[in-house]
């Protein structure tokens, strides 16, 4: 018997809206107009041109999917805290690390790898002159410049799986100094020394997540339906009810996402879109032999993918914290009892300088 999954009830992350939200609503409400329109072109055509959205038998693409503003993050891993103890041992280590020499560290690392790039190239000149006419000045990001923030910009759309049956859709940060990915290795390390983060054997892949249908329901093998369990719909792009937020806050931070190279080029194995084992059990009143599979919604994304290929979501955006957050979005409410967002509560930060 495989030994069993550890109980996932944290994620350490860098939250990416905070200084941005009017980038990022706006975005969000464009791409959620765009997929509704892309429907309805969709469901009143009989057959898929240029202009419609081509979707799958299971089913069209879920609005709810779309996630709300306040869940917006870079994910650098996932922990088990389960006892008191060991979230003050988390919060302790965090508040621990000397987040400045973390990036300066990050920015000498980029430097070097400069510098090394440069030596070859002035090694090929000498045996080829006229490589030296190809090359340029160097830009802002290639200089070694003093300290500066962490500033990252979101542009495009990807799949993690297979374009023509996906459920799960992110832009990617872009980072014009190059800190980000070794300045997140670094931490990462830090955890996984102090015995916190769960392993993780497939390459970090940054990403800040646009469409989930995890968080839409699921959808019966045998009979397909829309309603996906029964959801409330809310307020706002992306802000609606969530069938199952812890559930889907395992796939959001666990296997949703880490495949060696490629996410768009392939499908994932099988049992990384089974997301829901550990937590997201369906209640089963016939018994085990009348149970009904429930599959995650899929559905062709080729024609949103294209469309949103230079896509820009955000741009500048300065990140400002480094935060453990608890697994499961908690839904925001307005005075009249309507879900109107999702958050995630954060349970302790450091500023980023």
């Amino acid at each position: 018997m495989p030994p069993k999954k550890p109980l996932l009830t944290h994620f350490l992350c860098l939250p990416i809206a905070s200084n941005s939200a009017t980038q990022w609503q706006e975005s969000l409400q464009q791409f959620t107009t765009n997929v509704q329109s892309l429907q309805t072109q969709n469901s009143l055509s009989p057959s898929t041109s240029a202009t419609t959205l081509p979707t799958t038998t299971a089913s069209p693409i879920p609005i709810r999917a779309i996630r709300p503003l306040g869940t917006l993050h870079l994910t650098l891993g996932v922990m088990s805290l389960t006892e008191p103890e060991k979230v003050e041992a988390a919060t302790a280590l965090l508040r621990s690390l000397d987040i400045t020499s973390m990036l300066t560290a990050a920015e000498q690392k980029h430097s070097k790898d400069i510098a090394g790039a440069e030596a070859v190239q002035s090694e090929a000149e000498q045996h080829n002159p006229s490589l030296g006419d190809s090359r340029t000045e160097p830009d802002e990001t290639s200089q070694r410049p003093s300290f500066r923030p962490l500033i990252l910009s979101f542009t495009g759309l990807k799949s993690m799986h297979s374009p023509k049956s996906t459920s799960f859709l992110y832009t990617p940060p872009t980072d014009r100094t190059d800190r980000l990915y070794p300045f997140c290795h670094a931490i990462i390390d830090r955890f996984a020394q102090g015995g916190f983060m769960i392993e993780e054997k497939r390459a970090l892949k940054l990403h800040a997540t646009i469409l989930n249908t995890i968080y839409a329901g699921k959808v019966s093998s045998r009979k397909p339906k829309d309603d996906h369990l029964g959801n409330t719909k809310a307020k706002g792009a992306g802000s609606a009810g969530v069938a199952d937020n812890n559930v889907g806050s395992y796939q959001e931070h666990h296997d949703e996402g880490q495949p060696d190279g490629g996410p768009e080029e392939q499908d994932l194995p099988a049992e990384e879109d089974e997301h829901t084992k550990p937590t997201g059990r369906l209640p089963d009143p016939k018994g085990k032999k009348g149970r009904r599979k429930k599959e995650v919604i899929r559905f062709n994304a080729r024609e949103l993918l294209a469309r949103y290929a230079d896509f820009e979501w955000a741009r500048d955006v300065r990140i400002e914290k480094l935060a453990i957050c608890e697994m499961g979005a908690k839904k925001i409410m307005d005075e009249e009892g309507e879900v109107v967002g999702e958050k995630y509560t954060e349970i302790a930060s450091v500023l980023l300088p």
